[in-house]
């Protein structure tokens, strides 16, 4: 948002010159936020501050797209002509679109003008929530628990009727906008079956790519077990369990997946487990070796780094052996999830029934190359007879959420121990659980959601967790769904 102009006026008889008084205009709007979010048929209200008491004064609300592609031919559409507005956002606006909103002050005695400026993005009401994938019969459909709670259902078959996924395995959405020169820069979004995949608009939630449209040349075969992206700037599709990616950034024209990477000393002989360790944001000065991206080899027991070219080893100096050598682990894994220590990661980890806590950073300090930072025996009962899903590492405190059977646990990292903090009714067991932080406002805080299943429905439950670590009572059962898969939250960004 800007502020304004001033414009002066002169005047010329004879030579002899006389200036008026500078005309300015002192227009602003602190209620507004940065970026107004609003949807197709709301009311938009806008009420700007200025001073119409010393003179004469016309106004004009004129709104365009303010896309740089679209150029200064795009049509205009005039709002309003009171000083404040309140107009609906009729079918003129395009979702998804951004818009720049003019309000335009015109002094009626001189003719000058001063002018503020507002964006708008037009949004809809899946714009927020968490997206629910369902198993329905054996196809994928999901609905979309929304911030008041409410529930729109079966969302994907109603925009995308003529497209069904079978075998339903995953959503995934990027942590943030990705530029492949494909589709619109901005958030990536991903529904996967085990044998095909879309991509979808993030707002409109309609199909941009099936699965073949990602790759340069679609492999053969297709057997999914994870799609998404590892920060903003790795793609990643595990297929028959080798890494095919997608880099973008460093050369220009369109970035879509390749083939699959061989793996040191072993070609093909490996399997990525489907979770991905990206670096987040970091002091460049503090660090002067980053590890972007970290995989665990399954079936070789170890961690390879990858910039999207090849899969490497580690530094030998990135271990210390005391701890643990992260290219040549020796254990399985369970799950990996971000820590809440800035750019550490949790690996749930086993040798038999025994299992492991091992914490690493994708980040080297000053004078310590060492990225291996602990290794722990966990008092975690049962967590290794639960799924993956039903595991969920603490980005806030030093805890990992977990269920097993109708049980919910938290377990302390720095403790090393686990107690049980809440049963569902009998019969109702943990299928699914995902954690997220919320800023809101500056009130942090975090959001557990567990979902249930009991042969018949799925039922979702909302704790909220303090920063300590602390949960408190669940949510009134959110309930009427089918075999609930996999949860992401969709924010507005």
């Amino acid at each position: 948002m800007l502020l304004f102009i001033m414009i002066g006026a002169c005047t010329k008889d004879k030579n002899n010159f006389s200036y008026e008084e500078p005309i300015t205009f002192d227009i602003s709007d602190e209620e507004a936020p940065d970026v107004i979010e609003i949807g197709l048929g709301q009311r938009l209200h806008l009420s700007p501050n200025f001073d119409d008491s010393k003179g004469d004064y016309s106004y004009l609300w004129i709104a365009a797209r303010n896309n740089s592609a679209v150029g200064y031919r795009e049509p205009r559409d005039t709002l309003g002509r009171e000083k404040e507005l309140d107009t609906e956002i009729s079918d003129f606006f395009i979702l998804g679109e951004p818009y720049r909103l003019t309000f335009k002050v015109t002094d009626n005695k001189s003719g000058v003008s001063g002018f503020y400026f507002y964006d708008l993005r037009i949004t809809n009401r899946y714009s927020e929530g968490w997206m629910v994938l369902e198993d329905k019969g054996g196809f994928a459909d999901f609905s979309m628990l929304l911030p008041d709670t409410s529930v729109e259902r079966d969302i994907y078959s109603l925009v995308n009727p003529n497209y069904a996924i079978a075998e339903p395995l995953m959503l995934s959405l990027s942590s943030g906008s990705v530029a492949d020169d494909v589709s619109p820069t901005g958030r990536k979004l991903y529904l996967a079956g085990k044998r095909d995949a879309v991509e979808l608009d993030p707002l409109t939630l309609q199909i941009r790519y099936n699965l073949d449209a990602l790759y340069f040349v679609p492999p053969a075969t297709k057997n999914l077990s994870f799609i998404g992206w590892s920060g903003t700037n790795l793609g990643v599709i595990l297929n028959d369990g080798l890494l095919q990616a997608n880099m973008t950034g460093g050369f220009p024209g369109a970035k879509k997946f390749g083939p699959s990477m061989q793996a040191p000393g072993v070609e093909y002989d490996y399997q990525i487990a489907p979770f991905t360790a990206n670096v987040g944001e970091y002091d460049w000065r503090q660090h002067p070796v980053v590890y972007s991206h970290i995989l665990y080899d399954q079936q070789n027991q170890r961690f390879y780094r990858t910039s999207g070219g090849s899969l490497d080893a580690l530094p030998t100096n990135a271990s210390n052996p005391s701890i643990f050598d992260m290219n040549d682990v020796g254990l399985g894994m369970k799950y990996m999830g971000t820590a809440n220590v800035n750019n550490t990661h949790n690996a749930v980890m086993y040798d038999g029934a025994q299992p492991y806590l091992l914490q690493f950073s994708s980040l080297t300090t000053q004078g310590n190359p060492v990225i291996t930072r602990m290794k722990q025996s966990m008092d975690a009962p049962y967590i290794l007879d639960t799924e993956a899903t039903n595991i969920a590492s603490s980005s806030q405190s030093a805890h990992i959420f977990y269920g097993y059977e109708n049980r919910l646990y938290r377990y302390g990292i720095n403790a090393n121990s686990t107690n049980q903090f809440h049963a569902f009714p009998a019969g109702e067991g943990i299928i699914n659980m995902k954690f997220r932080a919320i800023d809101d406002n500056g009130r942090e805080y975090g959001e557990l959601l567990v979902a249930t299943w009991d042969g018949r429905e799925s039922k979702l439950y909302l704790f909220s967790v303090s920063l300590a670590g602390l949960v408190g009572e669940p949510s009134d059962a959110i309930a009427g769904f089918d075999k609930v898969l996999d949860m992401v939250y969709k924010g507005e960004s």
